[in-house]
Parts: C-alpha cells; structure tokens; sequence
C-alpha cells in the first residue's frame, strides 16, 4: 500500500478540474470560431481537418461532466447533473455514428446547429472515429460518477489507452501521413480535437488516483516521484509531437531540419526532467538517511529506558545479589582481626584473605555486568558466542526465579557458530522475555513452574533461542497484539515496551520474533539470528 500524499492528491485534484475548464473553454472557441467566421478558431491550415461544431458541443458537455463528477465527495444533484451531461455527450456521438451508418437521415444533426451560426458550412458534423471517443469518453465519465473502485479503475485503464491510440494521431500530423487520422476514408480528426481529447483524458485518469491503479502518483515516494515526472512526459511528448512540427513549418523549414529542431526540443526536455528528478531522488533519500538515523536514536533511548525500569522490578534480586559478596568480606575481614589478636602467625591469615579477594571481585563483576547492561550506548555488533549472552542474561535474572521458586532449564547445543550482534541488546531480549516469564507464572501452582530456555541451530541455518513456560498461556486475543508498543498484562506495575523493543532489536539483526502459545498450555517466545 503507498503512502499517499494529501499535497500531492490535492495537486492532481486540481489538474483534472483545469483539465474539464480546459475542454469547456476549447468547445466554446471553436463554436466562436465558428460563429464569428474565425477559421483559426477551429481549423490550422486548409488542408487540415477541422474542429466541427458539433464536436464543439460535446467538448463542452464532456468537459462540463468532468468538472461536475470530478470530486469524489459531491452531493447529489452535482453527480446528477454530471450524469446528465455525460449521457447527451454520450448521445451526440452515438447519433453521429448511426448517422454514419446511415441509420438516421443525413445532415439532421448539423440542422439543429444551423440555424445558429452566421454561415453554413457544408459538413458540420464531427468525424467517426470523433464520434465513436465521444461515446466511450461519456461512458467513461458515468462509470468514474458511479465511485465504485473496480469501475474507476475500468475507467481510468479505458482513459488511459485512449490517450495511447492518440499518439498515432499525432505522429500522423508529425510526419504527414494523414492515414493516422483520417479513417476509413472518412474526414479526419483535428490536431485541437486529439490535443483536447489527450486532456481530457488526462483529466478523468487523475480524477481519482488514490482509488485506483494510478494511485502511486500520489505516492510522497521516489516511485511517486519519478510515476509524476514520467507521466508529465508521456503527456508532453505526443502533443509536442504534433504542434512543433506545423509551427515550425510555417517559419519556413525542411521537413528534415523541422525533425532536428523537434528531435532536439524533445531531448532537452527530457534532460531537465530527469535532472530534476535526480536532484528530487537525492533530497527524498537524504530525507530518508535522516528518518532512519532518528528512528534508530529513538530506539536506542527507548531501549535504555526499558533496561533501566527492568533493573528497577529486579531491584530486591539485585541487593542481594551484591549483598552476599559484601557480607562474605565483612566475615572474612572479621576472622583477620580475630586471628591477628590471637597472635597467629601471618600464613594463617592468607586463606581468609584470598577469600576477601575473591568475594571482591566477585562484587565487582556484579557491578560491572549491571553497568554495562544499563549503559546508554550505541549499538556494537561483535562476534560474540550465543551460549555466554545467554549465560549473561540469566546471571542477573537468576535470584529473582530463585525467589518466585521457578527452576530455569538451559539446553544449549554445542558447537554453536558466533554472531554478530550487540551483546546488551541479545541480553536485554532474553533477560526481558524470561523476566516476562517469570511473572506470567505467579499464578501457576509452584511444583508446576518451569522456564527452558534451548539454543540450537534450526533447518534453515539459523540460529535459534526457544524460551518455554509453563505458565497459563495466551489468547488469539494477546497473540495478535502482544509485540504492539504499550500493550501490557502487568498493569501499573508494566510500560509495555519490553516486547516491541525485542522485537525491533531481533529484526535490525536480521532475525524473527514470534510467539506460541495457548491457553493453559504455556507460551514459547522464539527468536532467530543468522550465522555470521
């Protein structure tokens, strides 16, 4: 699904409705022309087909039909007067064709417009091949009033093909082979009627982008972007194609240096097209850099904030964690001094003193493994071994099991291969997950609870961490929501973050998170993280 631009919709909004006045104003132009004896009006040279005022009347309802139907909200004597428009285009286009056919009397259209024009033109009616877009284009324009998706987008695909087959009318004025739009032998289009007829079709394409297949022009996207410039160009380029060379010609150039002129015109606006969506392409993806750097500083300071509110529960199992160390050396500090009042010898004194040092260091690397998991940092992917991340993160989770009298199980193959991962953000996964856990189980009878936590490497090659419980296990409910931000089941006491954030730290290593689990039958949260 793009992500569609309400700039860039209210943009293409606004060049369908300049596109329906566009086609009004040029059926009143040539019905002026017409009217006042301005061959200028509706026809370029003399050898050239002209704009009928017949065609001039069903510009005009077209265009207005367009105008009328064109928002996607209106109310309904809007779509209704829109329809009605639609449907006499539709009909003076389809006369026209029986006419044709010779299913109705010659001529009795061009009586209706002339009694109104000053002259009387020998043929006032309009082209078959005129006639015959006329009716789909009215056909068209009833479907798009309809607002159903599959009938707008049957309505833009029919619009834009027939902006396609006009390109040949085009070449046709472009190299003067009037077989491109003079048909079945029959009088030809006129180079306003395509050119009017390319618009309008334009117009009932971007009538409705964001329900249809055209939608990614609306995109604030580098395909929107370069969807946008490349139909700019698809449009410019057939009615360029047929003006450039007649007006060329009458500044009395060779066919062969009007093609130059136009080959070279061409090329240069394609250039500057393509260098300024260069330059665009560039700033959106500076842009994006930007967003992203942001987006990972967010998570990093998220990520810091849930380590230290998971510290902040763990808070009682981490006193006494340091608690024994530190007691420990009171005890041996305290046999020294007896021992030295004893008047014992200074042999005697180095056990409890080597027992001091070690409770020591143990204390200290307590503290150090507590410093570097609550550090605010940026992330550091290292070749690391799984199974130490893992013993890592159970060391500071183990007193609080321990308390709550859950047993953790660890089942790690052997031999598994190192990663590349930031050490702290696997730790904070795992220590997060066994932590959630843990609490899942207070209402599980205590001979019952049981984490197992198991690495190996699975069918796909990668590596795999299972964490089971036995705890009372997830609803359809839960399951589908459980990784959203802000979904907690430990009331005030949860910020609902632990869970999204694992995930966002599993998937920017590459790896999946998800979640197993039914009622009354536990929940195993499952992760994986490629090989390095």
């Amino acid at each position: 699904m793009h992500m569609l631009s309400a700039f860039h919709l209210r943009r293409l909004h606004r060049l369908s409705l300049s596109a329906a006045i566009f086609v009004v104003a040029v059926g009143g132009m040539v019905l002026l022309g017409w009217w006042g004896s301005l061959p200028m009006f509706y026809r370029l040279t003399g050898g050239l087909p002209q704009v009928e005022p017949t065609s001039a009347v069903a510009f005009m309802l077209t265009g207005a039909a367009l105008y009328f139907l064109q928002p996607i909200t209106i109310s309904p004597l809007r779509r209704d007067l829109g329809w009605v428009l639609a449907v006499l285009g539709c009909l003076l286009g389809f006369l026209t064709l029986l006419e044709y056919a010779h299913w109705l009397p010659n001529k009795w259209l061009e009586g209706l417009l002339a009694d109104f024009l000053p002259c009387s033109p020998p043929d006032l009616k309009m082209s078959p091949h005129t006639a015959l877009i006329f009716t789909l284009t009215n056909i068209a324009l009833l479907l798009l009033g309809s607002n159903r998706g599959a009938l707008v987008r049957l309505t833009q695909w029919s619009a834009f093909l027939g902006v396609m087959a006009l390109v040949g009318v085009f070449l046709g004025y472009a190299y003067g082979e009037d077989v491109f739009f003079n048909l079945f032998g029959q009088k030809g289009m006129a180079l306003h009627a395509a050119t009017t007829f390319t618009v309008l079709g334009w117009g009932i394409v971007l009538a409705r982008p964001e329900q249809g297949f055209f939608r990614i022009v609306a995109a604030d996207t580098a395909g929107g972007a370069l969807s946008r410039r490349g139909l700019f160009l698809i449009a410019l380029f057939p009615i360029l194609l047929g003006w450039l060379p007649l007006l060329l010609a009458s500044m009395a150039l060779t066919h062969r240096e009007v093609e130059s002129v136009l080959a070279t015109l061409l090329v240069f606006i394609a250039v500057v097209i393509m260098i300024r969506l260069a330059y665009r392409l560039h700033e959106q993806e500076l842009q994006y850099r930007q967003v992203q750097e942001d987006v990972r500083q967010h998570q990093t300071e998220l990520a810091h904030v849930s380590r230290l509110n998971t510290m902040g529960e763990m808070a009682s199992g981490l006193a006494h964690e340091l608690n024994q160390p530190l007691a420990a050396v009171a005890n041996y500090a305290g046999a020294c001094q007896r021992m030295i009042q004893s008047g014992q010898t200074p042999e005697r004194l180095l056990e409890p003193l080597a027992g001091i040092q070690k409770q020591a260091l143990r204390a200290s690397e307590i503290i150090r493994r507590l410093r570097a998991f609550v550090r605010k940092q940026q992330p550091q992917k290292l070749r690391v071994s799984l199974d130490g991340v893992i013993h890592d993160a159970l060391l500071l989770v183990k007193h609080q099991a321990n308390r709550m009298d859950v047993p953790l199980l660890l089942e790690v193959r052997q031999g598994l291969p190192p990663v590349a991962v930031d050490a702290i953000q696997i730790e904070q996964v795992i220590l997060n997950i066994v932590q959630n856990s843990i609490d899942a189980m207070q209402v599980t009878p205590s001979h019952l609870r049981q984490i197992l936590l198991r690495a190996f490497v699975n069918t796909d090659g990668l590596l795999q961490v299972d964490v089971r419980d036995t705890g009372p296990g997830m609803d359809d409910e839960l399951k589908t929501k459980v990784f959203d931000a802000f979904v907690t089941t430990k009331g005030d006491r949860g910020m609902g973050i632990g869970l999204a954030l694992c995930r966002s730290i599993i998937e920017a290593h590459g790896g999946r998170l998800w979640v197993e689990s039914g009622v009354g039958k536990g929940t195993t949260f499952s992760f994986t993280l490629p090989v390095d």
